[in-house]
């Protein structure tokens, strides 16, 4: 899970792990508000790559100071089509601030060269 598709398989499980937490939190989940011992187990699967992506940052955030013009167009678009909230303001906002992110590393990256 290196290079770009790395940085990709970080924002899913990201996204992933939001929405299973928006699941079992919902009042119409099985415990509602609370959680639930069955909802924790059903959640296991996707806890268990936690070690797994702490043991590759190291090595995506040296891509991440490396990414091209390209790249970074690449995960924008990317970012922005996992990425939807029912206020379109609050969604342009947290997209662009997305892009303020890549563009910071891209910064870095200059600045240590």
């Amino acid at each position: 899970m290196y290079g770009i598709d790395g940085i990709k398989a970080v924002i899913e499980f990201g996204f992933n792990l939001a929405s299973r937490i928006k699941d079992i939190t919902a009042e119409d989940s099985a415990g509602g508000k609370k959680v639930t011992i069955i909802e924790i187990v059903g959640s296991l699967s996707l806890l268990k790559n936690i070690p797994e992506i702490i043991r590759v940052i190291p090595e995506l955030q040296q891509e991440y100071f490396d990414l091209d013009d390209t790249e970074v167009s690449e995960l924008k678009a990317y970012f922005a089509d996992r990425f939807n909230l029912s206020n379109d303001k609050a969604e342009a906002a947290i997209e662009a601030a997305w892009g303020i992110v890549l563009a910071i590393g891209k910064e870095i990256d200059i600045l240590e060269k």
